[in-house]
């Protein structure tokens, strides 16, 4: 019975690990004390900004100029993955990536192809998620 009880012990906490790697939701505190939140990775992929409690925006929206997609980046010593949403001519992408010199968890705003926002996670690992899980197409970003 101690053994089975052991056993138990061990293997809850790991399966609890598996399945944060593989969350079909994801959330982080970013740098101005905001929460970014990606929801329904697998099926329709949310993504929501705002306060604790209270999202200020939330895409995609029913509007014609709002989609989402996915996609990678290469870098020399490392890369990045995101998941981007617009909403006409703003892009907020979810990036997870880092070099030797780089590294960004969090999230960028895109006017166009101008970045005018830049926060980072304030826990790094908080963006972690199945990426090929995503339910989105590929597609490059704006610049």
């Amino acid at each position: 019975m101690n053994n089975i009880l052991m056993i138990a012990a061990i293997a809850l906490p790991l399966t609890l690990m598996v399945g944060q790697a593989h969350a079909e939701s994801v959330s982080c505190v970013l740098e101005n004390n905001k929460v970014l939140t990606m929801s329904n990775l697998a099926s329709q992929p949310t993504y929501s900004y705002g306060t604790a409690g209270k999202a200020e925006l939330t895409l995609p929206t029913s509007s014609a100029s709002s989609r989402v997609y996915k996609g990678t980046e290469m870098f020399s010593g490392g890369g990045s993955r995101y998941v981007a949403f617009t909403s006409g001519v703003y892009t907020y992408v979810v990036y997870k990536g880092d070099t030797g010199t780089w590294d960004m968890h969090g999230l960028r705003v895109y006017k166009n192809a101008d970045i005018i926002m830049e926060k980072r996670c304030k826990q790094y690992g908080a963006l972690e998620y199945n990426f090929d899980a995503v339910s989105a197409p590929t597609d490059d970003l704006p610049y």
